[in-house]
């Protein structure tokens, strides 16, 4: 019984280890990244991709905790799913609240992005997306998708959006009254507070008078496949490369999300053909 004890004891310690460190599981809750994920999908996310780091939450309690990187192993690509937290207050990257998202790469530091009549346009060019990848254009919006827009002082909206610029590090910007919406909540985040404030005509950082600002780390822009019905970059802006939790490689289990009486319904809702495919 004791051997059996600590056999257990032994496997929930590295259960552990693995989801802090290496693997975890996410259930896709929306349509947001339809077609290529499901609502229903349940995802395996490679932590270990871009870096090992301190866990960015308690494992299984879901509090928010700084993370430090302690080796890199590379960098997020274009086209890479990701998995992200992202606080509840974009103006505050301090706040205790936040929600974790599976969105795509389609931006990366220093690149500029346009949507023009839905077609993406990086660095000015048209981009061709591959066959492999299954972006949705056609859906009918579900929800008050035309609100607010970042940076939320323009009148862009899903299909016509942007140029706007992803920061990256040591890229110069310079601050105004008319563009430092788009740049505040990048600037607030290099700090990991709130230190923008706007008075007037004067724009400060930590109570001082600046005119403009050097980034100090790289910044992404990402997109849901369902580019009508996504909450994404086109709502909350940049994303600064410490929030991105891990790449998503494998859906290990898919079941459409309905209520089942009986083990028959049960067992018809499980998508078999998602189980164990890879993610492009």
């Amino acid at each position: 019984m004791k051997r059996l004890l600590k056999i257990l004891v032994l496997v929930l310690i590295l259960a552990l280890i693995l989801k802090a460190f290496i693997v975890d599981a996410f259930q896709i809750p929306t349509g947001s990244m339809k077609n290529t994920l499901l609502e229903g999908d349940f995802l395996l996310v490679n932590k270990s991709a871009y870096s090992i780091s301190t866990p960015h939450q308690i494992p299984f309690l879901g509090k928010r905790l700084s993370r430090t990187e302690l080796i890199s192993t590379g960098k997020p690509e274009f086209n890479d799913v990701v998995a992200f937290e992202i606080p509840a207050d974009y103006y505050d990257p301090d706040s205790e609240e936040y929600s974790i998202l599976i969105k795509r790469i389609i931006g990366l530091p220093g690149d500029t992005i346009e949507i023009k009549d839905q077609i993406l346009y990086i660095n000015h060019k048209k981009y061709r997306t591959p066959s492999y990848i299954k972006i949705n254009l056609n859906e009918t919006p579900i929800e008050n998708i035309n609100k607010e827009l970042f940076p939320y002082n323009n009148k862009w909206s899903l299909e016509n959006y942007g140029p706007i610029i992803v920061p990256k590090k040591g890229m110069k910007v310079e601050l105004n009254p008319k563009n430092i919406l788009q740049w505040q909540n990048a600037i607030n985040t290099d700090y990991e507070k709130k230190v923008i404030s706007v008075e007037g005509t004067v724009i400060n950082l930590n109570n001082k008078a600046i005119r403009e600002y050097v980034f100090e780390k790289d910044y992404y822009f990402v997109l849901g496949d369902n580019r009508k019905n996504s909450i994404d970059s086109r709502y909350f802006g940049y994303i600064p490369e410490e929030w991105i939790i891990g790449k998503a490689f494998m859906i290990y289990w898919s079941k459409i999300p309905v209520q089942s009486s009986g083990i028959s319904d049960y067992f018809s809702s499980i998508r078999f053909s998602r189980l164990m495919q890879s993610i492009d």
